[in-house]
């Protein structure tokens, strides 16, 4: 069940979920138990190791799939509505043309 009532934000999921088709939408609620249920999966996919309690609690050791590719610099944009929320080292782009452009790219578009 969302965790909001909030009938604009749960719009925007509909729509985005409809457009991508996740297995499922999970909301985040940023609790402890939520954190360890989280880690926890990635321990036991391989994902997390988790490092001793002694000498770093509550931490752990990440590491990714050597496929992963580190982002593409010109085509990764900051969608907003004014080019200096985008920072001075980001490609921005106005999020309706962005919008527009990538729409077709999702699985259900």
């Amino acid at each position: 069940m969302p965790p909001t009532t909030n009938k604009k934000l749960l719009a925007w999921v509909d729509e985005v979920a409809a457009l991508t088709t996740p297995d499922k939408v999970v909301w985040c609620d940023g609790s402890a138990d939520e954190y360890d249920r989280l880690c926890q999966l990635l321990v036991d996919h391989g994902t997390f190791t988790k490092l001793a309690d002694a000498k770093r609690p509550n931490s752990y050791w990440a590491r990714s799939d050597p496929g992963d590719v580190a982002r593409v610099e010109d085509r990764t944009f900051i969608c907003s509505q004014k080019e200096i929320d985008a920072g001075p080292t980001n490609n921005w782009r106005d999020r309706p043309k962005c919008e527009s452009c990538s729409t077709g790219s999702w699985p259900a578009a």
